[in-house]
């Protein structure tokens, strides 16, 4: 990401591929980045919609393993949600808030 700006695109929308301009995989011609949780959701649509049918030795593994990442992040989202309604003072809600929210990526960490 470069200022906001979708950096495959660099906030453009679209792409200049042999066949002509492509509307942008990454922002979806947005010209803006996508947060973790849609860029995650996109990739594994994507990953699915490549392997199903296809016949290939792996399809069924593939196709469990992004039925059992969506099952984990809805979990650890739940986790946050009952953690959000823990008491301020209890650590352990923090911390495991904390783990959480950084396994699932919700929030961008912006460095100086």
């Amino acid at each position: 990401m470069t200022n906001g700006r979708c950096a495959t695109c660099y906030g453009t929308g679209e792409l200049v591929t042999e066949q002509g301009p492509t509307t942008c995989p990454d922002c979806f011609g947005d010209g803006n980045p996508l947060g973790r949780g849609a860029k995650m959701e996109w990739r594994l649509r994507e990953l699915e919609r490549a392997h199903r049918g296809s016949g290939q030795d792996a399809e069924g593994d593939v196709l469990w393993l992004v039925h059992e990442l969506r099952r984990c992040r809805e979990a650890l989202l739940w986790i946050v949600a009952r953690c959000q309604d823990a008491d301020e003072a209890d650590p352990l809600a923090k911390d495991v808030k904390f783990r959480a929210v950084e396994a699932l990526g919700l929030y961008d960490v912006k460095v100086p």
